[in-house]
């Protein structure tokens, strides 16, 4: 399992990123996306890449089930929406993600896909 920091302009075009992620990139995405601290967001990704040249105004954290290697081929292909950063249990930051995912609030208004995981629930909407 890794995750992937979500950053963009708006929430809309995080949640077209996300449904890109799973719909194109064929990645499992597991529980429902979380909304992050902008700032922690460019922090994070500062720690993992070095100097960013321009901060994010929204952030979403998403957990997937596939390996760092696969998820970082299968987003190379699809150029989603915004910005995604890949964060394995390589990156210091990881376990201290993990701790606060479940003390982050909900993304309202995504809905996972129903063509590809005809058994998942649908996502809380509000």
């Amino acid at each position: 399992m890794v995750l992937l920091i979500i950053r963009g302009d708006s929430y809309e075009k995080i949640k077209n990123a996300i449904a890109d992620v799973h719909r194109h990139a064929k990645l499992t995405i597991l529980g429902k996306p979380r909304i992050m601290v902008p700032e922690a967001a460019d922090e994070i990704l500062e720690h993992i890449v070095g100097n960013i040249k321009k901060p994010c105004k929204k952030a979403c954290l998403v957990r997937i089930e596939e390996n760092a290697p696969r998820a970082i081929d299968r987003i190379r292909k699809i150029h989603p929406p915004a910005h995604i950063v890949i964060v394995s249990e390589r990156h210091e930051p990881y376990f201290y993600l993990l701790e606060d995912l479940p003390k982050m609030p909900l993304l309202k208004g995504y809905y996972k896909s129903k063509s590809l995981d005809s058994d998942d629930e649908i996502e809380e909407s509000h």
